[in-house]
């Protein structure tokens, strides 16, 4: 992880926001960046120091006397009062004295001024409020601009990652490529070396002209490799079988297909102990027969 990318982070675990990972992962870079640590520090500060911001203000002595002053000069016709209920209470209250009826109407200005009052005025009256809410705003904002932060370096790191693990999939199969190489180029070597060893060169026939193999086939043990060039691909549901004539009589190995380029390798086992064999490839079903039916692409015999 980048200098920077710790950077970000500083915010969220100030705010106690981060999982356990990315904690842990924060506390080991602090251990040795300096200004990470100092940074850190002040984040903390400042955010512990939020809970102390709303302090209570003491109201300016002319408060009271501005609001009675309000009270008194609100107009009459802002009184939501029906006529009738307001008709009957004169009537029901004629008898009382004009200090209590002064009483009741300011009660009901008060109600009405209180209603009329909006978030700004109240603001206004208690400035500690509009402070708090200056920053519980800032709070989020800064939120919100680290978790588009957060949001966009985990989709960079989603698409470097499966980048990378394409690259992975790739070498892997160009190792897994490279092992069947080696171990192709270790039977043919350990063959090659055996004492019982022949080797047979096969020609095209008619189908393939232009096809050619070389063969290596161990008498004693009936290990056979063999390596063909120009072979039409094999059509669908069908491959290229292997066989081992002795005394007139073909014996099946195994199949194969070959590339796009023609070229095709395989290892068998064939029937051991045959001193003058002679071998030959035939297009068959896919999964082999049991005696030849097919077109026959080469033939040679072993020297």
């Amino acid at each position: 992880m980048r200098h920077e990318d710790y950077k970000q982070l500083l915010a969220l675990e100030a705010a106690d926001a981060l999982d356990k990972d990315e904690r842990a992962s924060l506390e080991e870079h602090l251990h040795s960046c300096e200004e990470c640590r100092s940074e850190f520090r002040e984040m903390s500060d400042a955010i512990a120091s939020l809970a102390y911001t709303v302090a209570p203000v003491v109201p300016p002595a002319h408060l009271r006397a501005n609001v009675l002053a309000r009270i008194r000069a609100a107009a009459a016709s802002e009184i939501l009062v029906d006529p009738s209920e307001a008709l009957d209470t004169s009537r029901a209250v004629g008898s009382k004295s004009d200090d209590a009826r002064r009483s009741a109407t300011a009660d009901v200005d008060t109600r009405g001024l209180l209603g009329r009052l909006s978030l700004w005025q109240l603001l206004k009256g208690r400035p500690s409020l509009g402070l708090g809410a200056a920053f519980a705003t800032t709070a989020l904002v800064l939120l919100g601009i680290t978790s588009l932060a957060l949001l966009s370096r985990n989709q960079t790191l989603s698409t470097e990652v499966a980048r990378l693990y394409g690259q992975l999939r790739e070498t892997q199969s160009e190792l897994s490529g490279q092992r069947e190489q080696l171990a192709s180029a270790r039977d043919v070597n350990d063959l090659l070396a055996s004492p019982g060893a022949r080797f047979a060169e096969l020609s095209g026939k008619k189908p393939a002209p232009q096809a050619h193999a070389m063969l290596a086939y161990d008498r004693s043990t009936g290990r056979a490799v063999m390596m063909a060039t120009g072979l039409p691909p094999a059509p669908a549901g069908h491959a290229y079988q292997l066989w081992l004539i002795a005394d007139n009589k073909p014996l099946p190995g195994g199949t194969f297909k070959a590339d796009a380029e023609g070229r095709a390798r395989m290892s068998d086992h064939l029937p051991s102990g045959v001193g003058n064999p002679t071998f030959a490839v035939t297009l068959e079903r896919e999964g082999g027969e049991v005696a030849p039916k097919g077109d026959m692409y080469l033939l040679g015999s072993a020297s």
